[in-house]
């Protein structure tokens, strides 16, 4: 009899959790939006990294740089009418005496504008010719 109604209120559980996202009318990909930060952020994100705003919200993508070498991180991709950068930045880190040409962070700052899908896109680049690598997010910011 024990075992009968903990399947019961296993079974009721899951059919109310159901009525209750359609109740909300929550999509699966906007579920934990409405209590994230307003400011997400990517410390050397994978390339192909997936990220989900909403208009208003903060991107800070954390990517490891020396610009000693002559290689800096730059923005070459993505659509200004949907996400925009607002900063950019330089933290070397502490080096040892003596020792010229220690690497750091970059930081880059983005604002979400509109509801849309881009494909942010930064470059550690000399020139445009003299690419090492690239980093692709998938941006998606909806209502």
């Amino acid at each position: 009899m024990m075992r009968v109604l903990t399947l019961i209120g296993a079974a009721s559980a899951l059919a109310l959790s159901g009525c209750i996202n359609d109740v909300l009318n929550t999509k699966p990909e906007v579920r934990g939006l409405a209590g994230a930060a307003p400011v997400q952020t990517l410390n050397n994100p994978d390339n192909n990294t997936n990220v989900t705003l909403r208009p208003g919200g903060k991107l800070v993508v954390r990517v490891e740089s020396n610009p000693t070498t002559g290689y800096y991180w730059q923005q070459v991709g993505g659509d200004d009418a949907l996400i925009v950068q607002i900063s950019e930045g330089y933290l070397a880190d502490p080096a040892p005496i003596g020792l010229v040409g220690s690497g750091g962070v970059q930081e880059f700052t983005f604002t979400a504008v509109k509801v849309g899908t881009t494909t942010l896109k930064l470059s550690y680049q000399r020139s445009a010719d003299d690419v090492a690598h690239t980093r692709r997010l998938e941006i998606k910011i909806i209502q």
